[in-house]
């Protein structure tokens, strides 16, 4: 955790000012600014209509009754890149533009997944019902899953209730 503090509060910017440096010599400043200014609002637009993808898929991962993870990592991906987009400097612009083409964070997700994957519990199952419905349904490894609902019946009987043999009426 304190190397990746160290990277973003001291490598990163010191890289971005030097990066302002050159590129500011070479085409002056206004159009460095101007150009800073150009990636964050086309980044801000980029960002939105990949969220809108993901949020798509999100949806359509839960339609189907799966698990989301895919979609869940991307749009974690999606959110990075805007952060970075929107954090003055080119070289987060360049890492935050990578992020947002689908095969490149595709690629980076499958590795993420990868790391992750062990350490997830896998014992929970995901079922397409919703709550307040009842019935039977399949996950994706193929277990039946019995959602049902419980209603609690009150005793109308008061004299034979809490029998000392622990039985109910009518038993």
């Amino acid at each position: 955790m304190r190397f990746f503090l160290f990277l973003a509060f001291v490598v990163v910017p010191i890289v971005e000012i030097g990066l302002f440096l050159q590129v500011g010599s070479y085409i002056g400043v206004a159009a460095t600014l101007a150009l800073i200014i150009l990636t964050a609002i086309a980044g801000t637009m980029l960002v939105r209509s990949q969220g809108m993808d993901v949020i798509r898929k999100l949806q359509g991962s839960a339609e189907r009754g799966e698990m989301p993870v895919a979609a869940l990592i991307q749009g974690l991906f999606v959110l990075i890149a805007g952060v970075l987009l929107l954090t003055p400097g080119f070289a987060t612009d360049t890492l935050g533009f990578a992020l947002l083409i689908p095969p490149v964070r595709e690629l980076i997700a499958a590795r993420v997944w990868k790391f992750i994957e062990p350490n997830v519990v896998t014992s929970t199952q995901w079922s397409s019902t919703r709550p307040g419905q009842s019935g039977r349904t399949t996950n994706p490894s193929g277990a039946t899953i019995i959602d049902i609902e419980a209603v609690e019946i009150e005793d109308t009987d008061k004299n034979n209730a809490g029998k000392p043999d622990g039985r109910l009426p009518n038993q």
